[in-house]
């Protein structure tokens, strides 16, 4: 009877250490031999704590897969963003441009080489640039519709960005009727993700990975469609 009691009172009490097996009734110098459960217990009481121990000594951080940000991301600036902005029609643009003496003239004679160059910023969706000046962005302005949103422009160089560019630290891109979701920088070129839409204007700086002439610049929208890109330098 002792010896039971003994043996309930080990598994009530989970053998919480080795001396509640000399906590029994029987006289103390008779040997004791714990059972196989007992014994299953002992190992179990005292290799935990040595587990946790272990555990707690791992410097691992929790979530590092979650919390690791994306290889080659860019930080990019969107100093322009409007959504709801549209380039405006063939005819308005028309009108615009005869306004102007650098294009009212050349517009009419349909082989002069001005008359191919606003084609290809009327019909380009995206344009990119490691050069700023203020008259050197007047045909990318006006050419390609943004000038409907110029007074909004203002708002990237109003600190040292347009010196930064020159010096070739930052460069720009500006996308009409899509949405920046993503940059990044991947085999030596900067990967854009896209997101098309009817409207929507954005005007994207950030730090250059690189230092050649042209801009190695891949623009993919989210549905996998390439973009061709337009470079506006000089």
């Amino acid at each position: 009877m002792s010896h039971l009691f003994a043996t309930v009172l080990l598994l009530t009490l989970g053998a919480g250490s080795a001396g509640l097996l000399t906590a029994s009734s029987q006289p103390l110098a008779q040997p004791f031999y714990p059972s196989p459960l007992q014994t299953s217990l002992l190992r179990h009481s005292t290799a935990e704590p040595t587990l946790t121990t272990y555990l707690a000594q791992l410097d691992v951080p929790a979530n590092s897969a979650i919390d690791e940000a994306p290889r080659g991301a860019i930080a990019a600036t969107i100093c322009v963003n409007l959504p709801d902005w549209q380039r405006p029609s063939e005819h308005a643009q028309l009108k615009q441009l005869e306004t102007m003496p650098r294009y009212g003239n050349d517009l009419d004679l349909q082989n002069d080489p001005l008359v191919d160059i606003a084609k290809d910023w009327w019909s380009h969706d995206v344009f990119s640039f490691t050069t700023y000046g203020l008259s050197a962005r007047t045909d990318p302005l006006y050419l390609s519709g943004v000038w409907t949103a110029l007074e909004n422009t203002w708002d990237c160089y109003n600190g040292d960005q347009a010196e930064q560019i020159n010096q070739g630290d930052l460069a720009e891109i500006w996308l009409l009727h899509h949405r920046l979701v993503n940059l990044a920088w991947q085999d030596n070129q900067y990967v854009a993700t896209v997101e098309p839409g009817e409207a929507g204007l954005q005007l994207v700086q950030f730090p250059r990975q690189e230092s050649s002439q042209g801009l190695p610049l891949s623009i993919i929208t989210t549905t996998g469609q390439a973009l061709a890109v337009m470079s506006g330098d000089w």
